[in-house]
């Protein structure tokens, strides 16, 4: 069904989809490169990504497929509470991790697929799963694609017109790595609600619940903060003092000790029967 307005349009206008023109091995190279941050960063939000879990309509009995899984920050939870996932990510180097913290965490019920979403035959050979989940991931780049591969629902994730992950790291590298892409006044023209307005086109009655999010840790010293951060990205000697005060901004004291990070942010999670969708 066409809307007034084409949404799809917009989207693939204003959508950024980070190295989706490389070719697959180019891909390959930047999302092994951001392997090691992208773990550390999703052990950071483990507690806040339970939010986004219990939105989510999940069964012992289903199976789900996460699109562009990466070190499966959500393909390990929700392990534990359906009887299969399949990780899906073009990165031998995210899968390595999430297969790693799926055997942390006592999980064997995730199975790793290295293979690139965009492909023409990814439908065919990702095959069908009971839900599908596309979470701040080359999933986003075609809604009616991932609908295909979803017997029951399909369930997309992405930062809600607040900080995003990479945002968040830049902070840490204030002064040091290239700064961070400045704030676009249009940018909440232009977010969740052009998904949910395509999805609504397509046919479907999309659900949409905004949860808190963050990155959190405590740590018994600044030293101790220091060191465990620096996956966020290279820091060469001289810039060492900069890192340290860059992390102090988000370190507070703790009255029995000690020190807390918390960055807040906050997350969408939209899911839709993928039968409601025009076939």
């Amino acid at each position: 069904m066409n809307g007034l307005i084409n949404w799809a349009a917009l989207e693939r206008r204003y959508r950024k989809m980070p190295f989706a023109n490389l070719g697959e091995e180019a891909q390959k190279k930047q999302w092994d490169g951001f392997a090691d941050m992208y773990d550390g960063m999703a052990k950071l939000e483990k507690e806040f990504t339970r939010n986004q879990v219990d939105q989510m309509r999940l069964s012992a009995e289903d199976s789900v497929v996460d699109i562009g899984c990466g070190p499966g920050r959500l393909s390990v939870p929700v392990a534990k509470k359906v009887k299969s996932v399949t990780a899906v990510d073009v990165s031998d180097e995210m899968l390595a991790r999430c297969l790693k913290n799926a055997r942390h965490e006592g999980i064997e019920n995730i199975t790793p697929l290295n293979f690139n979403w965009l492909a023409e035959d990814a439908v065919e050979k990702i095959g069908k799963h009971d839900i599908a989940i596309a979470s701040r991931s080359v999933g986003f780049s075609d809604l009616v694609k991932i609908n295909h591969v979803a017997r029951k629902y399909v369930y997309i994730l992405g930062w809600a017109n607040a900080p995003s992950l990479r945002e968040i790291q830049l902070d840490f590298l204030a002064g040091i790595a290239p700064e961070k892409t400045p704030y676009d006044p249009l940018a909440r023209m232009f977010g969740y609600n052009m998904m949910f307005n395509m999805v609504y086109d397509m046919g479907a009655n999309p659900n949409i619940v905004i949860v808190d999010d963050g990155f959190e840790r405590d740590y018994v010293s600044r030293e101790q903060a220091y060191e465990d951060l620096r996956f966020v990205g290279d820091i060469p000697p001289e810039y060492e003092e900069q890192y340290r005060r860059n992390v102090d901004r988000y370190l507070t004291p703790k009255r029995d000790g000690g020190f807390k990070l918390l960055r807040k942010t906050k997350t969408f999670v939209m899911w839709w029967r993928s039968d409601e969708v025009n076939r």
